[in-house]
C-alpha cells in the first residue's frame, strides 16, 4: 500500500480555502457559500445528497446559513480538530445556534444547541468546493430541554 505525503503547502491551501467557506458560512453569506462550491460541485448532509447549484444554495437557507427563515438562528461553525488525507481536509466541530424552525421533522425546540459533526471536504485544482460531505448528530435536538 503506497502512501502519499501531504506537503504542507498542500494543508496550508486546504485550510486556507476551508476558512474562506467557513467565513462566509458564518458571516450567513449565501452568495460567498456558494462562490466557495464548483459549479459541478456536491453536498451531502446526513446522506441527503444535494447534487445542484440549486438544491446546495436551498439546503443551507433550510439550515440558517441565509441568517433568516432557517431553522436554526445565530448560526456558528466552530472547529475542533482537523485531519488530511490525500485528497481531502476532515474537519471534527460543532454547529451552534439556537433552534428556532422544525428541521428534518424535528420541531423548534427554541433552544441554543450544538451539533457535534464530522466534516470532508474535497477542493479541486482551482480551489473550488467539489464536494462537501457532513454527518451531524441530531441527538440534541429530541433531548428534553
Amino acid at each position: 500500500m503506497t502512501h502519499m505525503t501531504i506537503t504542507e503547502s498542500e494543508k496550508a491551501r486546504r485550510r486556507a480555502l476551508l476558512k474562506t467557506h467557513y467565513d462566509v458560512e458564518n458571516g450567513h453569506d449565501l452568495n460567498g457559500i456558494m462562490a466557495t462550491f464548483s459549479s459541478d460541485g456536491e453536498m451531502l448532509y446526513n446522506r441527503i445528497p444535494f447534487t445542484d447549484p440549486k438544491s446546495i444554495r436551498d439546503a443551507h437557507i433550510l439550515i440558517g446559513f441565509s441568517g433568516t427563515d432557517g431553522a436554526l438562528e445565530d448560526l456558528q461553525n466552530c472547529i475542533d480538530a482537523e485531519h488530511f488525507t490525500e485528497d481531502e481536509i476532515i474537519v471534527e466541530g460543532r454547529l451552534c445556534g439556537k433552534h428556532v424552525g422544525e428541521f428534518l421533522g424535528f420541531a423548534a425546540t427554541g433552544r441554543n444547541v450544538e451539533l457535534p459533526f464530522v466534516a470532508f471536504y474535497h477542493f479541486d485544482k482551482t480551489d473550488k468546493l467539489i464536494s462537501e460531505r457532513v454527518v451531524m448528530n441530531l441527538g440534541v435536538l429530541v433531548a428534553s430541554g
